[in-house]
């Protein structure tokens, strides 16, 4: 039996708008996409109404609980950072209401295991759907470490579902600059094609002469192709093995990982789940995977439930 609508979930990044329709458990009874936060900079409440009028409608004025980069400096309204450690349930207490309907949940902030200020906006809710849904078996107990791969990888410490600390290691966007906009992977007519086998050399590479910076190793995409060692078209797999490679090796050295063994929690979209899964794998820990948006609504819905549940009071 599906159950009626409840109320409106978002997940606003940069980029790009994903927004729900959701029951009270947080399924999506039907999705659709807006705007990033940066396009929609001045025009967040016309973003939204436009794209939810229908919705609202048929189900009357229902709440809106958003994460992400609406919450940001540059965002509908900046909710600050929660200080860390800090135990994920505390995000609900420190929500922000730019208007009576709508509620934005505030990033998070820490000193990294480097001693440098880091921050997150939007991983901190699919944390806490992750604890909140049990989607993460055995994420509130003991050390646990979270990997969040994408542009910006987050490598999140946690201790009985308390966040410690965490690292934001650009991976992704250094991947980007590297193939886009160098001739060290690629020229712009070759295309990107995602090739196993050289996403493993890759791997072996940064596992060879761990000591080695980085920065040392990444010309090897060019001249490997020059000499014939790495087709044109292998050798974006093969950068993405090695930036990969060397993010989770230095991970694994600066963070708690909880016990020998232990799986690492890899949450995000299905094909970055699968890779740093691979990459673990070669550096000898097991990965359980969580889909990352799936973990972002069902920590909206919690939020939404225990709001309401307040209200009752």
């Amino acid at each position: 039996m599906t159950l009626p609508a409840t109320f409106i979930a978002g997940d606003w990044g940069t980029s790009n708008l994903r927004l729900a329709l959701c029951d009270e458990h947080g399924r999506v009874l039907e999705m659709r996409k807006g705007p990033g936060a940066a396009e929609s900079r001045g025009q967040f409440a016309e973003t939204l109404d436009g794209l939810c009028s229908d919705w609202r409608a048929a189900h009357g004025r229902l709440p809106v609980l958003l994460c992400g980069m609406v919450g940001s400096a540059f965002g509908w309204r900046e909710a600050a950072y929660l200080p860390c450690p800090a135990q994920v349930y505390e995000l609900i207490d420190a929500l922000v209401s730019p208007r009576a309907d709508v509620q934005i949940v505030p990033g998070m902030k820490c000193t990294n295991p480097l001693g440098a200020p880091d921050v997150m906006r939007g991983e901190e809710t699919q944390l806490l759907g992750a604890v909140s849904g049990a989607l993460a078996p055995g994420i509130e107990a003991g050390k646990t470490l979270v990997c969040m791969p994408g542009t910006h990888t987050k490598w999140v410490s946690m201790y009985d579902g308390v966040v410690q600390e965490f690292l934001t290691v650009p991976t992704g966007e250094l991947f980007a600059l590297l193939d886009k906009h160098s001739v060290i992977v690629r020229d712009p007519t070759t295309p990107v094609v995602h090739r196993a086998q050289e996403f493993e050399r890759g791997l072996a590479e940064a596992r060879r002469h761990p000591e080695i910076p980085v920065l040392h190793k990444i010309f090897q995409a060019r001249t490997l192709r020059l000499d014939g060692q790495l087709s044109p078209e292998g050798a974006a797999s093969w950068i993405s093995g090695l930036l990969i490679g060397t993010d989770v090796a230095g991970a694994l050295q600066l963070l708690e990982t909880g016990a020998p063994g232990a799986a690492i929690q890899v949450i995000g979209t299905s094909e970055l789940v699968q890779v740093y899964a691979r990459a673990l794998a070669a550096f000898g820990r097991p990965a359980a995977a969580v889909d990352g948006g799936v973990a972002a609504f069902t920590g909206l819905a919690y939020l939404h439930r225990e709001l309401e549940r307040r209200k009752r009071l």
